[in-house]
C-alpha cells in the first residue's frame, strides 16, 4: 500500500492564511510614509558625506542616492504581498512594543542583542509564567496564552524585533563595505561584475537600514498603544485605529514636511560605537519610547496641527536621519581592511576567469 501523503497545518490552510495575511498586512502599521523615509535617508546621506567623506563616491551619486532612498520603503512594499511567510518574517521587524517586554520579565536594556537568543529568553518565560501557572514573583502580569489559530501569521506571538533589524542591518552593510574596499584594492578587471554586485549590496542594504532606523524614530512603534490608546486611558487619549496613518503622512503633508523644509535644521552629531552600535541604539529607541505620551497630549490638545506639531515631528526626522547618518559612518569606519582580509577572501574565492561561460578567446581554457 502506498503512503498517505501529509501536508502541513499551513499548507492545509494556505488559502486562508493567505487571506488573513493581505487583511493583516493592509492594516498593519507602518512609520512614516515612502516619501518621510526618503527624506530621512536623504538627509543621512548629506550627514555621512559630512562624518566620512572618504566614503566611496558612487553612494553619492544623484541617481545612487535616488536608488537608496527609494530602497528604504521596500520592507513596507513586502507588507502588500500575499503571503503568510513574508509576513510572519517582516512585521515583527517594523516595532518593539516595549510595554509588552513586562509580560517576559524583561525590559528594553535587558533583552539579548542576538535575536534567537531573545525568542528563547521570551519562550521560556512563557511558559515557565503561563496564566494559572507558577504565579509570578517579580511584580509583572502572567502571560495568557498564546492562541495561534487567533494569529496565523504569527505576527503578534512577540514584543516586535526592531532593534535586532537595525543592528543586523549594521553588520550586514559592514560586510557589504568590506568587499567592496577589498574589491577595490585587488582592482583586476575581470572582477568588473563582482564590484557592480558589491555596490548594489551596498545600496539595498543602506536602503534596508534606513528604513528600521526611520521607523524606530516614529514614536508608535515602540509602544503597544501603536494606532490609538488601549487598555486604561484616564487622560482620554483618542484610540482611533487612524491615528497612526496620521503620524506616517497625514501630519507630513499637513505640515509641508520633505527633505528641503526638513534639511535647514538637521544637524548630525549621534555618535555610534562602530563595533557594536547596540546600546547607543537603545538609546535612540529609549528617547523615541518617551515621545509616546506627549504625542497623544498634543493629538488631544490640537497643538500637532500647530506649529507645536511641526517642531515635534521635524525633531523625530531629525533624530532618525541623524542616527541614521552615525550607522553609515560607523559602518564604514568598521569596514576597513588588512592584507589579511584580502588574501583571505581571494583563497575563498577561488576565481578564474577560464570557469566564466563566456571567457575571452584568450582566456578560454585549453581542449
Amino acid at each position: 500500500m502506498s503512503a498517505v501523503p501529509t501536508r502541513s497545518p499551513l499548507a492545509a490552510s494556505r488559502c486562508a492564511l493567505a487571506a488573513l495575511s493581505v487583511i493583516i498586512s493592509a492594516a498593519a502599521a507602518q512609520a512614516w510614509d515612502a516619501p518621510g523615509h526618503r527624506a530621512i535617508t536623504f538627509l543621512a546621506l548629506d550627514g555621512l558625506q559630512q562624518l566620512a567623506p572618504e566614503a566611496p563616491a558612487f553612494i553619492f551619486d544623484p541617481d545612487q542616492r535616488h536608488a537608496i532612498a527609494w530602497q528604504a520603503s521596500e520592507a513596507d512594499r513586502w507588507r502588500g504581498t500575499r503571503s503568510a511567510y513574508l509576513t510572519h518574517e517582516n512585521a515583527m521587524e517594523h516595532f518593539i512594543d516595549i510595554e509588552d517586554l513586562d509580560e517576559f520579565g524583561l525590559t528594553l536594556r535587558t533583552i539579548n542583542p542576538l535575536r534567537a537568543r531573545f525568542i528563547r529568553d521570551m519562550s521560556v518565560a512563557r511558559y515557565a509564567h503561563r496564566e494559572g501557572d507558577s504565579p509570578r514573583t517579580d511584580g509583572a502580569p502572567e502571560r495568557p496564552p498564546y492562541n495561534e489559530r487567533l494569529d496565523p501569521t504569527g505576527q503578534k506571538e512577540f514584543p516586535g524585533f526592531l532593534p535586532h533589524a537595525i543592528v543586523e542591518h549594521h553588520a550586514k552593510l559592514t560586510s557589504s563595505l568590506k568587499t567592496w574596499r577589498i574589491l577595490t584594492r585587488l582592482n583586476e578587471p575581470a572582477r568588473a561584475p563582482q564590484l557592480l554586485m558589491a555596490q548594489s549590496n551596498i545600496r539595498v542594504t543602506m536602503g534596508m537600514l534606513s528604513h528600521f532606523v526611520g521607523d524606530a524614530a516614529q514614536p508608535l512603534h515602540t509602544t503597544k498603544h501603536f494606532n490609538g490608546f488601549v487598555g486604561p486611558n484616564p487622560q482620554q487619549f483618542t484610540t482611533a485605529n487612524t491615528f497612526h496613518a496620521k503620524i506616517d503622512g497625514g501630519i507630513l503633508t499637513h505640515h509641508a514636511l520633505n527633505y528641503h523644509t526638513v534639511k535647514p535644521t538637521q544637524t548630525f552629531t549621534t555618535i555610534v560605537d562602530p563595533l557594536d552600535p547596540w546600546q547607543d541604539l537603545m538609546t535612540y529607541i529609549e528617547r523615541s519610547h518617551e515621545k509616546v505620551i506627549p504625542l497623544y497630549v498634543m493629538e488631544k490638545d490640537g497643538s500637532l496641527m500647530a506649529e507645536p506639531g511641526k517642531i515635534f515631528i521635524t525633531e523625530r526626522l531629525n533624530d532618525a536621519a541623524s542616527m541614521l547618518a552615525a550607522l553609515y559612518a560607523s559602518a564604514w569606519a568598521n569596514s576597513a581592511i588588512t592584507d589579511k582580509d584580502v588574501s583571505d577572501f581571494v583563497r575563498y574565492d577561488g576565481f578564474d576567469i577560464k570557469s566564466l561561460p563566456n571567457p575571452t578567446e584568450q582566456d578560454k581554457p585549453n581542449p
